[in-house]
C-alpha cells in the first residue's frame, strides 16, 4: 500500500536524516533451537541468502538490499522472557551514544566490541521492554552499504 501524505513530505525525511547520525542497514534477530534447520528452511521457502555466520552461534540472511534477518541459539536467560532486538546498523556508534545519552535516553553503558561476533554495540531499551541495539558491522565478509 502507498501513503500519499508520507511520500509527498520527502523534505522532513531528508531534514531528519540530517540531523541524526546515520541509519545503514537493519537486521531483526530470533532465537530458533536449530541454525542449520533454519537456514536450509528461508533459504529454500524465501530465498534468503546467507551473509554472515558464527558457526553455532548466530547466522544472518539477507531479506532485501540492507536489510537482514538475524538467528541466534542458546538458552533464552530467565531474567529475560522473550527474544527480540531492533538492530540498527550505523557507522557511526559513538555519535548515536552521544546523541542518546544528550537526549536523555538511557543506556546500558557505553558501547563495546564483542569480538567475538565482530561487532562495536550500544545497548538501549524501549519502552516497552525490547532491547534496541545500534552496532557496526567490525567483521570482514559482512556486506557494508556502498555510496
Amino acid at each position: 500500500m502507498i501513503y500519499p501524505n508520507r511520500l509527498a513530505n520527502r523534505s522532513t525525511m531528508t531534514l531528519t536524516a540530517q540531523t541524526h547520525p546515520p541509519i545503514e542497514q537493519t537486521i531483526s534477530f530470533f532465537r530458533v533451537s536449530d541454525l542449520r534447520r533454519t537456514r536450509d528452511f528461508y533459504e529454500r521457502a524465501f530465498g534468503l541468502r546467507l551473509v554472515f555466520e558464527r558457526e553455532g552461534k548466530v547466522l544472518i540472511l539477507q531479506a532485501t538490499g540492507e536489510s537482514f534477518f538475524g538467528f541466534v541459539t542458546g538458552e533464552l536467560p530467565a531474567n529475560q522472557p522473550r527474544m527480540g532486538a531492533i538492530t540498527l546498523v550505523s557507522s557511526d556508534v559513538d555519535a548515536w551514544s552521544k546523541r542518546l545519552v544528550d537526549i536523555g535516553i538511557e543506556t546500558k553503558g557505553p558501547p563495546i566490541f564483542k569480538p567475538e561476533f565482530g561487532i562495536y554495540i550500544l545497548y538501549v531499551t524501549d519502552p516497552d521492554g525490547y532491547t534496541v541495539e545500534v552496532l557496526e558491522m567490525r567483521a570482514e565478509g559482512w556486506p557494508h552499504k556502498t555510496l
